[in-house]
């Protein structure tokens, strides 16, 4: 009898202890659980998306534009151009083009062919198309608004670049104070002035489109370097419109080099004039006697500089308006807000600076 009694004493402790060790085994997982947890929070820790994806991630100075950075969608953009004649806008469309293969976005591209009747025609049919954005380069300084109007319609948000119109609700504005061109072209003539000694200085100017806004801007620079130096009387202008043309700035400064040869320089509101003015320069056997300067900074202005043929330049940069453009329209798409104006500076380029601004512009211009 004793020895049953132990026998069912030695059971009782047996289950006894086995359902202790069973009621350990739950108190447990959740001292182990915390590894998962800890995986779980692995994208707090590891945010690759979060770093380079927007709101407080994204700084709109330096070169923000060449930023590494992953939208949160595959968004589709609808881009209108002033003119792809242009090369600067050909170039800008071509920084477009990579920033919006490196982002994975879809573009809708629509050339105005700096007629803004046919801009709002070209945004009304891409606005159809139901994008995420109009990113805008105005034709025109007013009549232009209406097409930021109808995105505004649309409620499809809008991002001006380079040339900006004046009406209409727009998210921010991303290009160059083009006034800055004309100060810069004006201090090179300055400058001009101050090395070759003379007291008075004669130029043939060549201008743009009559009327427009980039053109008015930079005579008004160029007229404003030259007063804010008190020295309004020490240069006289002969201008003449081009309308931004190569052929056309060849022919007209063939026709001024005709009447007279006692010029000091030329300028010209693009590069696209220079060029062609210096081939009327080469011509009429004044290669290398005549300081020119333009603005934009094509290769070929620029190999120019290189070898003595042209004077100076004045570079806008091309990727920094337009991929720019591009990348403030996908930031503000994935929340962030943008400064409402982002200024990409001008550059003067002479044979000091020349070889450090190629590298730019041979990314975006045909060569």
């Amino acid at each position: 009898m004793k020895k049953i009694l132990i026998v069912m004493i030695n059971a009782i402790l047996i289950l006894v202890l086995s359902s202790c060790s069973a009621a350990t085994t739950p108190t447990t997982a959740p001292t182990v659980a915390p590894a998962v947890p800890t995986a779980a929070a692995v994208p707090t820790v590891a945010p690759a998306a979060a770093t380079v994806a927007p709101a407080a991630a994204v700084d709109f100075s330096g070169e923000f534009w060449n930023s590494a950075y992953t939208p949160k969608k595959p968004y589709t953009v609808a881009v209108s151009y002033q003119n792809l004649a242009f090369p600067y806008v050909a170039a800008m469309q071509k920084a477009i083009q990579n920033r919006a293969k490196a982002l994975g976005i879809k573009l809708i591209e629509a050339d105005a062919f700096n007629d803004t009747s046919k801009e709002l025609a070209n945004v009304e049919n891409m606005l159809a198309q139901k994008p995420d954005l109009l990113l805008f380069e105005a034709a025109s300084l007013d009549a232009s608004s209406a097409s930021i109007e109808a995105a505004n319609k649309a409620k499809v948000p809008v991002v001006q670049f380079n040339g900006k119109a004046n009406g209409g609700e727009y998210v921010s504005f991303v290009g160059s104070n083009q006034i800055d061109s004309g100060l810069l072209l004006g201090k090179w003539l300055l400058d001009l002035r101050t090395s070759t000694g003379k007291d008075k200085l004669k130029c043939i100017y060549l201008r743009g489109v009559a009327g427009q806004i980039t053109d008015i801007a930079r005579s008004d620079g160029v007229k404003k370097a030259i007063a804010d130096a008190g020295l309004t009387d020490k240069f006289q202008f002969v201008e003449q419109y081009a309308d931004y043309d190569r052929g056309k700035g060849q022919s007209v400064t063939e026709s001024m080099l005709s009447q007279a040869k006692d010029y000091d320089c030329i300028i010209a509101n693009n590069d696209d004039m220079i060029l062609g003015a210096l081939a009327a320069v080469e011509q009429a056997g004044l290669a290398g006697k005549m300081p020119m300067s333009g603005v934009d900074g094509l290769p070929e202005a620029l190999d120019a500089i290189k070898t003595g043929k042209l004077s100076a330049t004045v570079f806008q940069n091309p990727e920094g308006q337009a991929a720019g453009g591009l990348q403030t329209g996908v930031a503000f798409m994935d929340g962030t807000t943008p400064p409402k104006e982002i200024l990409i500076p001008f550059q003067l380029v002479t044979k000091n600076n020349v070889d450090q601004i190629a590298t730019i512009a041979n990314r975006v211009y045909g060569k």
